[in-house]
């Protein structure tokens, strides 16, 4: 029965032994749960760049072991960051670690090998992974050049992108300047290997220097340029003005200085204490790239090759050659020097004498031209006697067809501008200002009538139909001869012993002998020569005892340019054959004797407003002019200084507003003229180039010129008239040191 027993119980454990594997496994060996090591599944391979994250799972099998699960890394290579819970939840089996690439990554190539460490109890265990940190490539941006933006400039820049084996496409960061500057990057992202950048400047956009930083980040490092704006109206800037005198059938070099640095010098003077702190050059970058520097508007017979200022040179020299054929006389040449999208410009103004000019003479050809039925005077009036003459004297002494464009509409204004009565009337447009006191006590009808006229008569016209010199003029002998209707009606009667004085207007009375001895001159009217004698006659009456004039019979300070006022116009009589009293003259010379107010060993070299004034540019002008018809040497040490006083004053070539009156342009355009030479040569030239840019160009107004461009001028009306004048110096008057 034993044996029988035995035999029984190893079929059983044969039969459980077969069964064993269906059943639970929580179950074993009669209930007992099976609990085994733990494990990890395994861990491939990871590849980290810089700036990357990376999370690597960890995933454990537990085979029936419970509760919490201490987790630990070996330690990891420089720059490399890690993140992961310190134990595996008593209720889970995976864990997920965090590795973090930093920027300095990338640079080298290298595989660690990474432990993972897993402890429970007493039991623990190992896994490795490999951690590849591989060389990353990065592009990089090439460098740039400031780049120099004028007020209103659009430039497109190419910025180069090395690629250096990095084929992806990356985002810019916007980029914001301030101060009227605009960079616009692309808003898409860069695939090609450059950068296309807009930069721009508005018109009213600040001067100076912006830098701001062209980026993106790739691989977590910055890739950047510094990109550098200059604002500046003169990145580079040329002479004003470049004079070059020369004989017809000639070649003449002529330097052209440079100015490169005229921000960078600004900004030392701003900044130069800062910089001596804090050891920063803070002042921009000058500009050095080259400059070509070309000639417009040549006149015929000129040529001019276009000049190559070298990089970071600030001289280089054109070459004026005026051929045989071109005709003598001055010519202003604009010329404009550019680098890429950077301008400036300057004038070269060119004397081109005829070799067979005889000095102190007119050339034969202006004689030739004028009419033969005038006498030829001192300061005459011959030259205004054709269209042949005026235009012979408008080459010679620098009238442009530009210039006597701008006379032609300046007078279609003046002309529309006339009442139907004849007269013009003043229009005062600005009230006075404190620095700069009106030109007279005040504009009347008869003042302004009388100044209207001047413009015309200097063409050469009168009242009678046949006078125009020119089909462009044909309209208007009806305007002069309206004008002089309405004035010698509404000019009072005046007392010839004077004893009303104060019923005129000076200046009225000054210009209306003007008008009166100009119009019978041209005109041969011998009627109109009595009146120019009865106006004389007044202008004499009007002389004080002590020798001067007085605009009002109260008046006792500013007498002096009255007074010159008053004699011009007597010589001015004089060449229109009306001689004036030489008592009346000897009287003013006196008065004058006392206003001179130049250095003791020439004091007529300058003239004031007042007998104890300090020296006035207008009077001066006025009193050189007086001296010339007086016959002073044209080399006297008193009108050579006096002349290089008034040539001081001219406007420059980019003046939007003259700090001087019309009056003192006319008088010292006259006495230059009637020097000649460079001096004169100059100022013409900036003088037109100033009337011709200011002159209105649109509107009502269109052909005229503002008032308030220049000092002390409160009429629209006495500024163009007079402005006028200035354009017709060449040929109003006949230069009173040349003769036939």
């Amino acid at each position: 029965m034993n044996q029988t027993l035995k035999i029984c119980l190893v079929l059983i454990t044969l039969v459980a032994g077969c069964y064993s594997d269906r059943l639970p496994e929580e179950i074993d060996h009669l209930g007992v749960p099976r609990v085994t090591a733990l494990e990890i599944e395994r861990i491939p391979p990871v590849i980290l760049r810089p700036a990357e994250v990376v999370k690597v799972p960890l995933r454990v099998k537990r085979n029936n072991n419970e509760g919490p699960i201490e987790v630990s890394l070996s330690k990891l290579p420089s720059g490399v960051e890690v993140t992961y819970e310190k134990q595996i939840a008593a209720n889970s089996s995976e864990l997920e670690i965090e590795l973090a690439g930093k920027q300095s990554l990338g640079d080298s190539e290298k595989t660690v090998t990474v432990t993972v460490a897993l402890s429970m109890s007493q039991n623990s265990l190992e896994e490795t992974f490999d951690l590849e940190l591989p060389i990353v490539s990065r592009p990089a941006f090439g460098s740039m050049p400031p780049i120099f933006l004028q007020p209103g400039d659009t430039v497109n820049l190419r910025i180069p992108v090395a690629r250096n084996g990095f084929a992806e496409s990356f985002v810019l960061e916007s980029v914001e300047y301030t101060q009227g500057v605009l960079c616009r990057l692309p808003s898409e992202p860069i695939e090609d290997n450059d950068i296309r950048v807009l930069v721009a400047a508005s018109e009213d956009a600040s001067e100076g220097s912006q830098t701001q930083k062209i980026k993106t980040v790739v691989f977590g490092r910055e890739v950047s340029v510094p990109l550098t704006l200059v604002v500046t109206r003169y990145p580079f800037k040329m002479d004003e003005m470049v004079y070059a005198a020369i004989m017809a059938g000639q070649k003449k070099k002529v330097d052209i200085e440079f100015q490169r640095d005229s921000l960078e010098s600004l900004s030392r003077t701003l900044t130069g204490g800062l910089e001596a702190l804090t050891g920063v050059n803070l002042a921009p970058a000058k500009f050095n790239g080259p400059v070509v520097v070309e000639a417009e508007n040549l006149p015929s017979g000129v040529t001019l090759e276009p000049a190559y200022l070298e990089e970071g040179a600030v001289r280089c020299a054109v070459e004026v050659d005026a051929a045989g054929e071109t005709q003598p006389g001055l010519y202003s040449i604009p010329l404009v020097a550019t680098a890429d999208h950077l301008t400036g410009s300057g004038l070269l103004v060119v004397r081109i004498h005829d070799p067979s000019d005889k000095p102190g003479m007119l050339p034969a050809a202006i004689v030739a031209s004028m009419s033969k039925t005038m006498r030829y005077r001192r300061g005459g009036l011959q030259g205004r006697s054709t269209e042949d003459a005026k235009d012979l004297l408008a080459a010679l002494y620098g009238g442009s067809e530009q210039s006597k464009k701008t006379s032609k509409s300046a007078l279609a204004w003046l002309a529309a501008k006339q009442g139907q009565d004849g007269s013009w009337q003043p229009s005062k447009e600005v009230e006075n200002g404190e620095d700069f006191p009106s030109i007279s006590s005040g504009e009347n009808s008869e003042t302004i009538t009388a100044l209207a006229l001047l413009p015309f008569l200097a063409e050469g016209i009168t009242y009678e139909p046949g006078s125009a010199t020119a089909v462009w003029l044909e309209e208007y002998p009806e305007v002069v001869k309206k004008g002089l209707t309405w004035l010698g009606s509404s000019r009072p009667q005046i007392d010839l012993q004077g004893s009303a004085p104060g019923a005129v207007d000076l200046d009225g009375l000054i210009s209306g002998v003007t008008v009166g001895c100009e119009t019978s001159f041209l005109s041969g009217d011998r009627a109109l020569k009595k009146n120019a004698v009865y106006a004389m006659k007044s202008l004499v009456d009007r002389q004080s005892k002590e020798g001067n004039w007085q605009r009002t019979a109260t008046e006792t300070s500013e007498t002096v340019l009255p007074t010159l006022r008053a004699l011009l116009a007597m010589h001015i009589a004089e060449s229109c054959g009306i001689k004036p009293s030489t008592a009346v003259l000897r009287r003013a010379n006196v008065f004058l004797e006392s206003a001179a107010c130049g250095a003791p060993e020439i004091p007529k070299s300058r003239f004031g407003l007042t007998l104890a004034g300090p020296p006035d540019l207008t009077a001066t002008a006025a009193g050189l002019l007086l001296l010339q018809y007086q016959e002073e040497p044209i080399d006297s040490p008193v009108m050579v200084d006096g002349s290089r006083f008034l040539a001081e004053s001219a406007p420059s070539l980019e003046a939007s507003l003259f700090n001087q009156s019309t009056d003192f342009l006319l008088l010292s355009g006259e006495v230059l003229r009637n020097i000649e030479g460079e001096q004169f040569d100059t100022w013409y030239s900036r003088v037109t180039a100033f009337l011709v840019r200011t002159q209105e160009q649109e509107g009502d107004e269109a052909g005229s010129w503002d008032s308030a461009l220049f000092a002390g001028e409160t009429d629209r009306l006495r500024a163009t008239a007079q402005a006028i004048l200035c354009l017709q110096i060449p040929y109003r008057y006949l230069p009173l040191y040349r003769s036939e």
